[in-house]
């Protein structure tokens, strides 16, 4: 593992289509799934935040965001997702793992350091 790993954060961003039968569902029927759901992904509760989108060309409706110490850890938070009950109605069309970088003080700091 290289410095920045051992001090920062992974963060995978699933990119999501969601599909017309789950609006058919109706409000029961969707609270039903989404129940499930949130059982399905607890023990990831504290690494997700999703973001709804609306935009231009309509790509995407809604952004998961997970954030990790470990790349497995956002593997496994995907595989859950796509396992999950909502699995049949929303696709992981896109995903972008990176790294959040460290504060910019911090990262001066290390290069004048070493030079």
């Amino acid at each position: 593992m290289h410095d920045l790993a051992e001090k920062n954060k992974y963060v995978g961003f699933l990119f999501m289509r969601i599909s017309p039968e789950y609006f058919a569902l109706g409000r029961e029927g969707i609270h039903q799934v989404s129940a499930e759901h949130a059982r399905d992904l607890a023990r990831f509760a504290k690494q997700l935040t999703h973001v709804v989108c609306t935009g231009v060309n309509g790509r995407y409706d809604q952004v998961t965001m997970v954030e990790a110490d470990t790349l497995e850890e956002i593997n496994a938070a995907a595989t859950a997702f796509r396992m999950g009950s909502k699995a049949k109605y929303i696709e992981i069309v896109d995903i972008v793992v990176g790294m959040k970088a460290p504060p910019r003080a911090l990262a001066n700091r290390s290069a004048a350091q070493a030079g």
